[in-house]
């Protein structure tokens, strides 16, 4: 690669997000009544039904042009609610395309769309809440109570310092390592059971985890509703976290379970842990509750269904 093309790649792909950021706030602001909001939302659902999130991901990666082109093109190619619509589905696609630009779709949306009440200008601030009530108005009971605490959640105060630590534990939970090493050091400094519940948490952890972020996530993926990833652009769920379930609260749950099933005097405190990072996971706007839940479920059912055979060999 010649000198400065990295720079290049890097100029056209920001120049790309801007663009997609351009039109996204655009076709929000032309939303300025419910009754505009309500024809938006329909007219979503038809151009979504009948379709997963891998399919439409799948179709959006194999077109020859980059998001911004794709989410231009189809702005021109419509108008009114039409075009709005267009436009929120084909960024929801090109998000979840599995390509390289898809960040970059992503951070648009996220700019454009990100949790909260926030959004670029006074007016896609305005046609967001109207679009988000119309789809609200249109999900289940179950789904719609899923979507008002998430949203309960993301309302609520975001200091820096709160934003800080809900990162840390977005990081340091990674893939249950934490758990792992903290049950190491037990080990190391002859805490009672230590090596016993090392030697349990490192294949069930590392199995639970594993599990639910590849096999569990892909098929979800294979399976959703294509409908159900558009709507989470319009409420603001971040991008990178639509994978169901949540596998951070899944390593959490799965060491907590281990854990005190060696010590379950100190049940309470493991749980309180891992219950911590799953509302972190909701709090930063990665997960809806139902996907918190789901990934508590079945990180302990999958760490017991390991625990159970191999616990007679572990002393």
């Amino acid at each position: 690669m010649e000198p400065g093309a990295d720079s290049d790649l890097d100029r056209e792909a920001e120049q790309g997000r801007a663009r997609v950021e351009r039109v996204l706030t655009e076709e929000l602001g032309a939303v300025d009544t419910p009754e505009a909001a309500n024809q938006v939302a329909g007219r979503i659902e038809r151009l979504a039904a009948g379709t997963t999130e891998a399919e439409r991901g799948d179709r959006a990666a194999q077109q020859p042009v980059g998001p911004a082109t794709a989410v231009e093109t189809v702005a021109a190619a419509h108008e009114g609610p039409d075009c709005t619509a267009a436009v929120l589905t084909e960024t929801a696609a090109q998000v979840v395309a599995q390509t390289t630009d898809a960040q970059k779709a992503a951070q648009a949306a996220e700019s454009v769309l990100p949790p909260g009440e926030r959004a670029p200008t006074p007016q896609a601030q305005r046609g967001r809440r109207l679009l988000r009530e119309a789809m609200l108005r249109r999900m289940g009971p179950l789904q719609r109570l899923d979507t008002r605490i998430f949203l309960a959640v993301n309302q609520l105060p975001h200091p820096p310092g709160a934003n800080v630590v809900a990162d840390l534990i977005t990081l340091v939970t990674t893939g249950g390592w934490i758990w792992l090493l903290g049950l190491a050091v037990a080990r190391v400094a002859g805490v009672e059971h230590g090596r016993v519940a090392f030697r349990l948490a490192a294949p069930t952890v590392i199995g639970a985890t594993s599990a639910v972020e590849w096999p569990i996530k892909a098929l979800f993926r294979r399976q959703r509703p294509f409908i159900d990833v558009v709507r989470a652009l319009v409420i603001g769920r971040r991008p990178d976290g639509w994978s169901f379930p949540s596998g951070h609260t899944a390593a959490a749950f799965s060491g907590a379970w281990i854990a005190s099933t060696v010590w379950p005097r100190r049940a309470p405190l493991f749980f309180g842990l891992a219950a911590t990072v799953g509302f972190s996971r909701i709090y930063v706007g990665a997960h809806y509750p139902g996907d918190v839940l789901a990934g508590a479920t079945l990180g302990m059912v999958i760490a017991e269904a390991i625990r159970r055979p191999i616990r007679r060999f572990v002393h």
